[in-house]
């Protein structure tokens, strides 16, 4: 809560007040003591009309889908309902402007209600960061009748938004499979997968109607299949080094940072699901749990998750993720390429480590 006081109205009402007072000594009588009496109500009527209005005053937020994309634009609604019978004056309205953009709606915009009155505001939104955190009106600022303060408060429901990040080519140059095991010489695990040759056989039952060549078989009079090759498939894990929030999640600099970790670990994800490198991904999710990417389905799976489930549920949740990382940087294991994407890197270190 915040009050401003404003130095014209408080001036108005003290000379007011000093009148009556001397009105009251001079002349007397129940006129005169009944306007001081009057000018001494002023103050506490003030507050309690404020608080009644407050008391009575509803505000719903929404957006048109559930989950949201960073930088999408979406249509928000916020109604405000006067449920008592005292009417508001010069209601302002505060956005959280640095974290979303609402288009027909402006930061410190004031609206009236009547007693029992509705209104509704339409507008466009674009969340700026990636993440879970409040959006829409965080604020509003009421006044007194006579003008002589206004107190701002928060709403009484705050709207949360899950925002998801981004599906960019932030990683593509970081993590170019090719530099990380050729150029770099870390090695990776090889699994081997089915794929059409060039060697043909005649078709036998049970054979996959995908592996006959038709132009072949019609060569040939009787259905041709191609043989089988081993094509390889080079595994990655991509280790979340996800920091331990401060206390308020709502903090500006911890959305910036998150919002730029969310973006590179989808954006890697999505990088390696093209080329058909099947990803592992360990993060914290309460517990320590772990994805495995390999299909345009797994991969939406796992970009539901990041918006809002990316958190530690204890100490021990993040001491492992700890361990995960201090024992990957030792390279204590070097069969598999781990990535480490780090949220809060050190000063001097990269946010994102290569690891064999």
């Amino acid at each position: 809560m915040r009050v401003r006081i404003h130095k014209r109205g408080v001036i108005a009402y003290l000379l007011g007040l000093v009148l009556s007072i001397v009105f009251a000594s001079y002349y007397g009588g129940p006129v005169s003591f009944a306007w001081l009496y009057g000018m001494l109500l002023v103050i506490p009527v003030s507050i309690l009309y404020t608080i009644l209005n407050y008391r009575f005053l509803n505000i719903f937020q929404e957006i048109e889908v559930y989950k949201v994309t960073k930088g999408e634009e979406h249509r928000y609604r916020v109604l405000f309902e006067n449920s008592g019978i005292l009417p508001v004056h010069r209601m302002g309205m505060y956005t959280l402007d640095d974290r979303c953009s609402l288009y027909e709606i402006e930061n410190g915009q004031q609206i009236s209600l009547d007693n029992h009155q509705k209104k509704e505001l339409l507008s466009g939104i674009t969340c700026k960061y990636a993440g879970a955190y409040d959006i829409g009106i965080d604020r509003i600022s009421l006044s007194d009748p006579f003008y002589m303060y206004t107190v701002e408060l928060d709403v009484q429901y705050n709207f949360r938004a899950i925002v998801r990040p981004q599906i960019t080519d932030v990683a593509t140059k970081v993590l170019d499979i090719e530099n990380l095991i050729n150029n770099t010489g870390l090695k990776s695990n090889r699994l081997y997968e089915d794929i059409p040759g060039s060697d043909m056989r005649a078709y036998q039952s049970g054979d996959s109607l995908k592996s006959i060549n038709w132009k072949v078989s019609a060569k040939h009079n009787e259905l041709m299949v191609r043989l089988p090759e081993k094509m390889e498939k080079r595994t990655v894990t991509i280790l979340m080094d996800a920091a331990n929030p401060p206390e308020s999640r709502e903090d500006l600099e911890y959305l910036k940072k998150r919002d730029i970790f969310l973006e590179f670990v989808v954006s890697a994800a999505w990088h390696f699901g093209e080329q058909g490198v099947p990803v592992r991904l360990i993060y914290p999710s309460g517990d320590v749990k772990e994805s495995t990417v390999d299909s345009r389905e797994s991969f939406m799976d796992f970009y539901s998750i990041v918006a809002d489930g990316i958190f530690y549920g204890s100490d021990k949740a993040f001491n492992e993720i700890q361990r995960l990382v201090a024992e990957r940087r030792n390279n204590v294991n070097d069969n598999d390429t781990w990535i480490i994407i780090r949220e809060d890197p050190g000063e001097g270190e990269s946010s994102c480590l290569i690891c064999g």
